[in-house]
Order: structure tokens, then C-alpha cells, then sequence
């Protein structure tokens, strides 16, 4: 008899599969300028994300697919610590990098990576192990304290956006455990205190605010990037200028093609591609959420921290760039240019395809 023990979700599969490739049908087309105003091959960058970001992902994705989640349940505390530990090399002189006043990135040996993206499934990895055990009877103070740590780290690192993604899928990971109501209260409370005190404390996130609500007061200015990007996505109208016809990415976008790679994916694809990429990220959420409630706690509680990671991750890249939040530096998963995200990425849909398999069925 077949052995369907190692078979995953297919429209599950299949819905991973459609993000992979027009992840790399948008870098291919995002990053060709880029290369060229550098005087670099016009397929620099794209070979680099194959070489550096998909293909070093595939094979973790594949091995976080292949190895039963109790191991990851075991050694989830572990992961967790040492990637928190890996947030401070970015304070390494030599190691750590410092662009526009904040240190998020590393460089080893030619090679950089930003730690706080391996945070984010490691902290989806250790709140589902938490809430999972039978042996930690009161995990709301593990909880908290974990929390405080995360803070402190991304605080130091200047990275609110990171931080409220991981706050987010933290506290859906929390109400899905079947926690008191009382507790959610206060982290709910305590989470939208430090929220506000971060953004009224400090004026270039206001400034970023103030320039949300009035994006034509300096156009050329903090305005610049919200309205470039309006421009951008307008000019794709239904059908799109056409794979590879961007006016907008030659040196009109900042970051072109990463944290703004959207705006070049509306303008060649127009409204029916976007709704093409929405509606796959929107079917991926539907399967994975039913291939949660039949899985075990703990493949419960680290599918709908994937799944909300990602959706929330999604929704801040593409509100930023058509002006409903405001401006940050998130990437858009498996589109934006960038190793260290899409590495990460690559390994949670390993950890979904192996929730989805028979063998973690309740």
C-alpha cells in the first residue's frame, strides 16, 4: 500500500508553489535597472536571490517538511534563545551593519543577514511549543517575559515594524491557546501603551504619521515615496503596462525592488494581477487554517502563527505603499528582494507542508 504519511495538503502545495514563482517573476523584472545603473549583468540580483535567498530556502523548507514537528516542539526553547542571542551580533563592530541610524544587519564573510527575520519563526516556534506543554502550567508569565525581551531587542534595533508583526502573530498564537480574557486584556493594553509611546516619542515615526495624513505637502520630500508609489500602481490601470514595461522603476521608486516592490508588481500587472496575488495569498490562508484545525495543539498554534505572520506581514508592505499606514521598511514575503526574509519564509511554509501531513492529524 502507499505510504501518504509524507504527502502534504496539495492546494496547499500548490498555492506555496504559485507564491515561489511569481516571487521570482517579480524579482527578475524588479531588479534588471537596479543591476544596470550599477554596471552590473542585468541579471545580477536575480541570479544572487536565486542563489543566496531560493535556493538555501527550498532546502531548509524542505527540511523543516521532512523532520517530525516534536523536534522543533523539544528544542523550540533553544532555537528561540539563540536566535534572540543572534539579534545583539548586529552591535558587533566589524559584524554589524548601520544604515540610516539602525543596526539590523550582519555581514559574514560577504554574506548579508538580518537576524530579527529568524526571530520571527523561532518566537511562532516557542509560543506554540509553550502553549502546547503539559509541564508549564502557567505560561502567561513565559509569555510576558518573552515578550519584554523581543521588545527590547527590536527597540535597540530601531525596527517597530518587525515589532508589531511579531506582537500581532504573538497574540494570535495567545487567544488560539483558549487563555484567560483577563490576560489578553492586558497584554492587549500593555502591547497599545508601548505602541503609542514608540510613535509619540519619536519624530520620524511622527513625521511618517503627519506625512499619511497630508502625503501632498512635500511631495518631494517625505512625501516623495507615497506618492511616487500612487503614481505607480495608477499607471498599471486593469491590465497592467506589461511584464517588464515599469516606467516607475528606473530610479523613480526608492527601493524599487525590495520594501517597494509592489508598487512595480501593480504597475506591470495592473488591478487583476494584485488580485490575482491577493486572492492566492487569501486561498494559502484558507487551506492552512483548515489544515490547523486538524492538527495537533502544537501544529495548531504554529500554523496560525505562520499564517497570521505572513498575512499581517503582507497587509503593512502593501498598505504602506497605497498609502493606508504608514511608510516602513518591511519586505513583501517571497516578492522583495532580500535573502534573509525570503530564507525565513521558505522554512514557515516547510513547517505548514509538514502541519498538513496524516501523521500530525489529531
Amino acid at each position: 500500500m502507499r505510504n501518504t504519511s509524507y504527502m502534504p495538503n496539495i492546494p496547499l502545495l500548490i498555492s506555496s508553489v504559485l507564491f515561489i514563482i511569481i516571487g521570482i517573476l517579480t524579482i527578475a523584472t524588479a531588479s534588471t535597472p537596479f543591476a544596470i545603473n550599477e554596471g552590473l549583468s542585468p541579471n545580477y540580483y536575480f541570479v544572487h536571490q536565486l542563489i543566496c535567498g531560493f535556493l538555501p530556502g527550498i532546502i531548509l523548507g524542505i527540511i523543516a517538511f521532512l523532520i517530525p514537528l516534536n523536534f522543533f516542539k523539544k528544542y523550540a526553547f533553544w532555537f528561540f534563545v539563540l536566535s534572540y542571542l543572534f539579534m545583539f551580533t548586529v552591535f558587533i563592530p566589524g559584524i554589524g551593519i548601520n544604515e540610516g541610524g539602525a543596526s539590523r544587519w550582519i555581514n559574514l564573510f560577504g554574506f548579508s543577514f538580518q537576524p530579527s527575520e529568524l526571530l520571527k519563526i523561532t518566537s511562532i516556534l516557542y509560543l506554540g511549543a509553550l502553549f502546547s506543554s503539559e509541564k508549564i502550567k502557567k505560561p502567561f508569565i513565559n509569555f510576558i517575559v518573552a515578550m519584554i525581551l523581543i521588545f527590547f531587542a527590536l527597540y535597540m534595533q530601531s525596527d517597530l515594524s518587525t515589532l508589531v508583526t511579531i506582537f500581532t502573530v504573538s497574540i494570535a498564537i495567545f487567544f488560539s491557546a483558549n487563555t484567560k480574557l483577563r490576560e489578553m486584556a492586558i497584554i492587549l493594553s500593555g502591547g497599545l501603551i508601548s505602541f503609542l509611546a514608540l510613535i509619540l516619542l519619536s519624530p520620524y515615526r511622527m513625521e511618517r504619521v503627519m506625512t499619511l495624513l497630508n502625503p501632498l505637502e512635500d511631495v518631494s520630500g517625505d512625501g516623495y515615496q507615497i506618492n511616487q508609489s500612487l503614481i505607480s500602481i495608477g499607471s498599471g490601470g486593469l491590465n497592467g503596462s506589461g511584464l517588464g514595461l515599469s516606467a516607475q522603476k528606473l530610479g523613480f521608486i526608492p527601493e524599487s525592488m525590495s520594501d517597494s516592490i509592489f508598487t512595480i508588481y501593480a504597475e506591470e500587472l495592473g488591478f487583476l494581477g494584485c488580485a490575482f496575488l491577493i486572492i492566492t495569498l487569501a486561498v494559502f490562508a484558507i487551506y492552512a487554517f483548515n489544515v490547523a484545525k486538524k492538527a495537533n495543539l502544537f501544529g495548531r498554534l504554529l500554523s496560525i502563527g505562520i499564517i497570521t505572520w505572513l498575512v499581517v506581514q503582507t497587509f503593512i508592505n502593501i498598505g504602506a505603499m497605497t498609502g493606508i499606514i504608514p511608510v516602513t521598511g518591511i519586505p513583501l514575503p517571497f516578492l522583495s528582494y532580500g535573502g534573509s526574509h525570503l530564507i525565513v519564509e521558505l522554512i514557515a511554509l516547510g513547517f505548514l507542508l509538514n502541519v498538513s501531513r496524516p501523521v500530525n492529524n489529531n
